[in-house]
């Protein structure tokens, strides 16, 4: 088999894709908190590579999540929220760990793919989404993170892939200086999430990562459903999340779900 010249893999950016980089990589070092982040994401970010949703998700050694942020411009429901970030089984958790292996994943509506990819292709269109692009850092600081788009607005491509790589470190820098802001936030840092939220809230948090409903929540800890639905709901208050799946997710972030946490 003849060798494959290395400039056949060479892509030449236009001068159209070189300007809208650098404005992304440059508004990129301004972004602190959470908001800066989504601004930036639907705005600069948005400019390079056109999507309705983009997933950061960190993984550990063991291929668990440690923190988990989705930016979309549109409403989500929460049972779509659920589907899509679900830490434990969620279509974007699912692409992390498979990017983990095979980077970058490329998983256009239409073409030839390997079988692995191809039930992956499925899995998008039973979750209601079109195409996505996944690449992931190198596995650094006990693990890697792995930033996916999903409903590119063109199919997503090699040429795709290779835009994300060039701001795949400003991503992850941006991704860590929203960690540090998070925990630099009053009574979100690990040791003032914990006082924050009670013991039994922290029960109630690590139950609703098993998937359990109120009522199955409510027969285990022995109280009643509507004492789980008031105990949910100031859950959400105090981690600012709208959803089960969100509480979840920042609930690892926050690791208030680490064993001994609480």
């Amino acid at each position: 088999m003849s060798a494959v010249h290395p400039l056949e893999y060479l892509i030449i950016l236009t001068d159209r894709e070189r300007e809208y980089l650098v404005r992304a990589i440059e508004s990129a070092i301004h972004v602190r908190k959470r908001h800066q982040f989504f601004l930036w994401a639907q705005g600069q970010f948005r400019g390079v590579l056109q999507h309705e949703i983009l997933v950061c998700v960190r993984l550990d050694d063991n291929q668990q999540v440690q923190q988990l942020e989705c930016l979309h411009g549109t409403v989500l429901k929460d049972e779509s929220y659920d589907r899509l970030c679900n830490p434990l089984s969620g279509v974007a958790v699912t692409l992390a760990r498979h990017c983990s292996l095979t980077n970058p994943l490329i998983l256009a509506s239409s073409g030839a793919l390997t079988p692995e990819h191809a039930e992956l292709r499925a899995l998008l269109t039973q979750s209601g989404l079109r195409n996505a692009l996944a690449c992931s850092t190198d596995r650094i600081l006990g693990g890697n993170s792995v930033y996916i788009l999903f409903d590119l607005v063109e199919e997503p491509s090699q040429r795709h892939a290779h835009l994300l790589e060039l701001l795949l470190p400003h991503l992850q820098m941006a991704m860590m200086r929203l960690a540090e802001s998070a925990n630099a936030e009053p009574g979100m840092a690990f040791n003032g999430a914990t006082r924050l939220v009670t013991g039994r809230e922290v029960e109630i948090l690590r139950l609703l990562q098993q998937g359990k409903s109120n009522h199955e929540i409510g027969t285990v800890l022995g109280i009643s459903p509507l004492t789980v639905k008031n105990h949910v709901q100031k859950i959400y208050r105090k981690l600012n999340v709208q959803n089960r799946a969100h509480a979840v997710s920042r609930g690892i972030s926050l690791r208030l779900l680490d064993s001994g946490a609480g």
